[in-house]
């Protein structure tokens, strides 16, 4: 008995004692840690985070919330104690309010604030792929909490244009001026994003956590970004993805009288330009980087596959039949077999 730390109390699944060092406490109740199983999959879970409760049942989240139990226990009147001021809750701070999702009572030291509702860390995941969140990479369509991802992918950011009222006299609120005041709608989740917090790339404004390519959700800084359409992308995705190709026969040939263009602004970078294969946006002489008559910014010259910045002796090239170019570093070049002469390396 000493070796588990003496005493023991009985386990609630299979009622044999269960000791200090091997206890799992879940809704106030002690488990083994072998006997924390979801009760419909028989999966061991590896903590209290990692489980749901419907009345005395205990679940694995991916099975509670495919069996609807979310909503059953939606429909279970929560009633507030008037004994709050338990050893229990006076660990996490005392007091207490339910849960958005299970509503359960979640105390102040395990509170996930959004939106203006509050949340089990545990239970702050999103509703159509069940990944756990942070509030930087999420997003609501009336009632679902949503990944960014699930969001776009599934229409929400366009059903959320349709019912979003324009924006009013807000006011300088606590909040708003925390981040310079004001603030606009992400281009991604459609919330406020404020000066502090906002990343500005081709015209429009997202929050840095939305900030990230729609195809294989990297995150990004504007030097790695590019657009086709409304589709945010990371340069190896644009150019795998064979967006390049498609971007240039919609892009509008005005490239004539571009060149009256040449203001202060562009004088800096010595006038007039041409569009970078890479990000498809103006590069000037002064910042312009030249590999197999194709030019690039020099920030935009990076392998395909690991992103690393290059110079053009450094690189290794594979020619498109539209005529560009798509660039490797020396290493990711051997390792990915570019260099079969059946690839048709770049002479």
């Amino acid at each position: 008995m000493s070796r588990w730390g003496g005493g023991g109390s009985k386990c609630t699944i299979c009622t044999k004692t269960v000791y200090p060092a091997e206890t799992i406490q879940f809704e106030k109740l002690p488990y083994h840690v072998d006997c924390f199983k979801c009760t419909t999959c028989d999966k061991k879970m590896e903590g209290a985070s990692k489980a749901e409760k419907f009345e005395d049942t205990i679940y694995c989240k991916p099975c509670f919330t495919k069996g609807g139990f979310a909503q059953k226990q939606k429909n279970v009147k929560w009633v507030k104690k008037d004994n709050t001021n338990t050893a229990y809750s006076t660990k996490f701070g005392g007091g207490g309010n339910p849960c958005t999702v299970c509503t359960k009572t979640v105390y102040p030291a395990e509170t996930v604030s959004y939106e203006k509702e509050i949340y089990h860390s545990g239970c702050f995941s999103c509703m159509d792929c069940q990944k756990e969140l942070k509030t930087s990479g999420a997003a609501k369509f009336e009632n679902k909490l949503l990944c960014t991802k699930c969001f776009g992918e599934g229409g929400y950011r366009a059903k959320q244009a349709k019912i979003t009222a324009p924006s009013g006299n807000t006011g300088n609120t606590a909040y708003s001026s925390k981040f310079g005041g004001g603030g606009n709608p992400c281009t991604v989740c459609t919330k406020t994003v404020y000066s502090a917090e906002t990343v500005s790339f081709e015209k429009q404004v997202y929050h840095s956590g939305c900030f990230k390519c729609t195809d294989c959700e990297k995150q990004m800084n504007t030097s790695q970004a590019a657009k086709y359409d409304e589709k945010l992308l990371c340069t190896k995705c644009f150019g795998e993805g064979g967006y390049r190709a498609k971007q240039a026969k919609v892009k509008a040939s005005t490239t004539g009288t571009s060149s009256a263009a040449a203001n202060g602004r562009f004088a800096k970078f010595g006038g007039g330009g041409v569009k970078c294969v890479r990000c498809v946006k103006t590069v000037y002489p002064a910042e312009q980087l030249s590999y197999e008559k194709n030019v690039f910014h020099s920030g935009c010259f990076t392998c395909l596959n690991c992103s690393k910045i290059m110079s053009p002796s450094g690189a290794e090239g594979k020619k498109l039949p539209d005529g560009g170019v798509d660039v490797y570093c020396k290493k990711c070049w051997m390792d990915l077999g570019l260099n079969r002469a059946k690839l048709n390396p770049t002479e």
